[in-house]
C-alpha cells in the first residue's frame, strides 16, 4: 500500500522507531491553511515525531447539502492506515503511539476522531493537540465551519452532534489544547468549554489562554510570548510518555 492521496510526510529528524502524528490544517471546511499547517508538520518533526499533513475533504462549489462526514470518514482511513505502520511511507512508526493535531476548523476534525464520532466503539488516538480550535456548532463565532461541514441550515440536532464539547467520554484520549484571549474569530471559549468537558470525564488536559495572537498563528513565531506553546506541548508530549528520549 502506498500514502494515501493528499497525505504529505514529514519524517522525524530522529531515526528508528518513532511515534506519529496527523497534522489537519483549518480553513472553514472550505480551504486548507497553509501558512500554518506545514510548519506545524514541520515543527512536529523537529522534536521527534514522524507528521503526516493531511488535506481532508472540503466543501467545494458542487457540494449540496452536508459535508459531514467525508472529512472524518477520510481521516479515519489515514488512522487505520498509521495504526497498521503506514506501509508505503518508508518510516518506521511506533504503532502504539499515533496522534492527531488541529487547527482551528482541523482542531474540530481532530476533536471528532479523538471521541470516535464516526463509532464511539472504533480506535482511538492516542494523544490529541488542538491549536485554537473550533469546538462548538451550536455558538460558532462565524459561521464559515457550521456551513462549510453541514451547508446553509442545520438542524439543531445536526450542529448539537457535531458540537465536540458534546462528545467527550472516558475514552477521549490526552489532550493539550492552546489558545489566545483575544481571537476574535474562533473565541477561547471554544477551547475553554472543550477543556472543561476534559475534565468533567477525566480526561488528562491540560490547556492554555495566552493574552495576544490573532486566529491561525500556527507555531506563532512571531509572537514572544504566545510561541512558548511549542515549548509547553513538547514537554506535555514527554509527561505523557509519546517522546521518551
Amino acid at each position: 500500500m502506498s500514502t494515501p492521496d493528499a497525505v504529505t510526510v514529514r519524517p522525524s529528524v530522529l531515526p528508528g522507531s518513532r511515534p506519529a502524528v496527523i497534522v489537519l490544517p483549518g480553513g472553514g471546511y472550505e480551504e486548507h491553511g497553509r501558512a500554518g499547517s506545514e510548519p506545524m508538520a514541520a515543527w512536529f518533526a523537529g522534536i521527534g515525531l514522524h507528521a503526516f499533513l493531511f488535506r481532508y475533504p472540503l466543501r467545494t462549489p458542487d457540494t449540496t447539502g452536508l459535508l459531514h462526514p467525508a472529512p472524518i470518514e477520510a481521516t479515519r482511513r489515514v488512522f487505520d492506515w498509521l495504526r497498521a505502520g503506514a506501509p508505503g511511507a518508508d518510516v518506521t512508526i511506533d504503532t502504539g503511539r499515533v496522534g492527531v493535531v488541529g487547527s482551528s476548523a482541523g482542531g474540530h476534525l481532530a476533536a471528532s476522531l479523538a471521541n470516535g464520532i464516526d463509532d464511539p466503539t472504533l480506535d482511538r488516538p492516542d494523544f490529541c493537540v488542538l491549536n485554537y480550535p473550533v469546538i462548538s456548532m451550536e455558538a460558532p463565532t462565524r459561521p464559515r465551519p457550521v456551513v462549510g461541514l453541514l451547508g446553509e441550515a442545520p438542524t439543531w440536532r445536526e450542529r448539537r452532534e457535531l458540537s465536540m464539547e458534546t462528545r467527550v467520554d472516558a475514552r477521549t484520549p490526552p489532550t493539550f489544547v492552546w489558545t489566545t484571549a483575544d481571537d476574535r474569530i474562533v473565541r477561547a471559549t471554544n477551547a475553554l468549554g472543550y477543556a472543561d468537558a476534559l475534565v468533567r470525564n477525566e480526561v488528562d488536559v491540560e490547556v492554555h489562554v495566552f493574552p495576544h495572537g490573532r486566529h491561525g498563528l500556527g507555531t506563532a513565531v512571531r509572537q514572544p510570548h504566545t510561541s512558548q506553546w511549542t515549548r509547553l506541548c513538547e514537554n506535555w508530549l514527554r509527561y505523557q510518555r509519546v517522546l521518551t528520549d
